[in-house]
């Protein structure tokens, strides 16, 4: 269930990290609940790629107080149902500090083990459930979605002049807050969606809600998930006609939308995201240890997202290892250690969780796609204030 794939235990021990087992009695160990299998393996293999970055860092510069950094990696296929045994074994068999990378799903299904375990989570999801629930362990770096889905609804508003916009949304925890954020944003406007259609993320086919998104006129569409279930809906919406502007945020902002759709969506799809640029000078290490990994693409925006869970564990780490007078920490004292811990690297801005304070990022810029290339047309603004 738990195994270490050939990248990442060749990356870990070109830095002299231990690829195998739990570790030497000295390493940090950390776990990564990714899919490594079955129809999203691919964004598994990414996200650890982005972690292998971070940590082969810290292990090249030293490790953390001569603590170097060993990653365990648990197959769950993003399946809420395969979830919490996963995550047993991370924790009671390979004795982790953390788990990272989960999405929203696969992170609620473990959410009480988790928290009842004390063992910190950074998720690779940014549900609001995952950090509203108490008591929780999951700490997040990204912003809410409906944060996110209410920053893309503003820019349409003020810099596109959108009025008529609709939602499209699944009915979990991605969808429902993109759909109450952009509720949220639209009514600050005094605008009302003018239409709301929910559809399946299991779905194959979304003729008929897209059909109803073009018998509501929407110039704008709002719609954040992953481009397997995004692209559903994108790509019947193009079947009928219908070429709305699409409103979305980083979970779509990844090379398969391109691979799929082609250019039928240049100009008109922008995204809201809490990361930097890839190309962008604050982005510079998190590049350069990317390319030293086989098969890394630092575009990859999962790629990015996993090395921003590493960054902040390291940070989280990093005060426990010092609390613990240099020694390795238990789970329940890296846990404790981000209570009052302000994270403000060059990819991670402005976070600071309490002991009942775990939101991400505070700040997002927008992204469009054009020629097949993201590239930012909004600088970083404080997200929305929803109330």
């Amino acid at each position: 269930m738990t195994s270490l794939v050939a990248t990442a235990a060749l990356a870990l021990a070109a830095c002299g990290g231990d690829s195998g087992g739990s570790g030497g009695s000295d390493d940090i160990v950390v776990g990564a609940m990714v899919a490594m299998t079955g129809p999203n393996s691919s964004e598994g293999q990414t996200n650890i790629n982005g972690q292998l970055a971070r940590f082969n860092q810290v292990n090249e510069e030293g490790g953390i107080d001569g603590h170097e950094i060993v990653l365990e990696i648990g197959d769950d296929q993003l399946d809420p149902a395969k979830a919490p045994g996963v995550a047993r074994q991370l924790v009671e068999s390979d004795e982790v500090l953390a788990i990272l990378g989960a999405g929203s799903a696969d992170s609620y299904a473990v959410l009480p083990y988790l928290a009842q375990k004390k063992v910190l989570a950074i998720p690779g999801g940014g549900a609001t459930s995952l950090i509203t629930e108490s008591p929780t362990s999951y700490r997040q770096v990204i912003p809410g979605y409906d944060l996110l889905a209410a920053a893309s609804v503003r820019y349409a508003v003020e810099e596109l002049g959108a009025e008529r916009v609709a939602i499209a949304y699944t009915p979990d925890a991605v969808g429902e807050p993109t759909r109450d954020g952009a509720e949220a944003m639209l009514a600050q406007y005094d605008l009302e969606p003018v239409a709301e259609v929910e559809f399946s993320a299991t779905a194959t086919n979304a003729s008929s809600q897209a059909a109803k998104l073009k018998a509501a006129d929407a110039d704008f569409v709002v719609l954040i998930h992953t481009p397997a279930v995004s692209t559903v809906m994108i790509k019947a919406a193009e079947q009928i006609g219908f070429k709305p502007t699409w409103l979305s945020a980083f979970p779509l902002a990844q090379t398969a939308v391109p691979e799929i759709m082609g250019n039928v969506l240049d100009g008109r799809i922008f995204f809201s995201t809490h990361k930097p640029m890839p190309d962008s000078e604050d982005a510079a290490d998190f590049k350069k240890y990317c390319d030293q990994i086989d098969g890394c693409d630092y575009t990859n925006g999962t790629t990015m997202t996993g090395y921003l869970a590493a960054d902040a564990f390291v940070e989280a780490v990093t005060a426990a290892v010092e609390a613990n007078d240099g020694e390795v920490p238990s789970p329940e004292q890296v846990l404790a250690a981000t209570d009052g811990l302000s994270i403000d690297t060059p990819v991670n801005k402005g976070i600071t969780w309490t002991s009942d304070q775990f939101t991400g990022a505070t700040q997002a810029q927008m992204m469009g796609l054009k020629n097949g290339v993201y590239s930012s047309v909004e600088d970083f603004q404080p997200l929305p204030d929803l109330g």
